[in-house]
């Protein structure tokens, strides 16, 4: 599904939940960016935060920022 439909993200639960998420907004990425600056500017090195890696943590759920 998601290969046919690249405007949605699907992300399925360990409960086996089906969840459809649109792209994320403009606020959600400046959230993220947020976080990412703070976490820069509190001790964490630029090769321990990243964002949008690829890392899939069970049932296509995808983090927006890893630490």
């Amino acid at each position: 599904m998601a290969a046919a439909d690249e405007n949605h993200r699907y992300e399925l639960s360990p409960e086996g939940v089906l969840t459809v998420v649109p792209p994320a907004d403009p606020e959600h990425a400046l959230l993220v960016s947020r976080i990412f600056a703070w976490l820069l500017a509190n001790g964490f090195g630029p090769e321990q935060v990243v964002t949008d890696c690829g890392i899939d943590v069970g049932g296509g759920r995808v983090p927006d920022l890893t630490v």
